[in-house]
């Protein structure tokens, strides 16, 4: 695995888990989104940075912390592109993520895939 993209993944999960949308900004890229396939929804980047927000200075902000059962690296031939596919411990949900390398790694999605 990518020594670079495993850095700005840990650096890019904790600013979730602590409500930090402006390092979020900084690894999302501009065109990302979260996909939740079970309810047919999209999240913008701004809306979510807005919801983050508002639930941070309201001090509301308490994203549930999720048990791995495993995580897949899948890269592309030329390294550039990074589909992480990952397994939940205590049911059948998988997450995906999409990482491309441009001046350093960025995500483009978060999929929350049907079970």
């Amino acid at each position: 695995m990518d020594e670079q993209l495993e850095q700005i993944r840990d650096i890019w999960t904790k600013a979730f888990f602590d409500g930090d949308y402006e390092i979020l900004q900084r690894y999302e890229r501009d065109d990302f989104k979260v996909i939740y396939e079970q309810e047919d929804r999209v999240e913008s980047t701004y809306v979510r940075y807005d919801r983050i927000a508002h639930a941070v200075q309201n001090s509301v902000w308490k994203p549930r912390k999720l048990d791995l059962k495993s995580e897949e690296y899948t890269f592309n031939a030329d390294q550039t592109e990074c589909q992480i596919l990952i397994q939940l411990e205590h049911d059948d949900q998988k997450i995906q993520e999409l990482w491309v390398l441009e001046d350093e790694w960025k995500v483009v999605e978060l999929r929350f895939l049907k079970p």
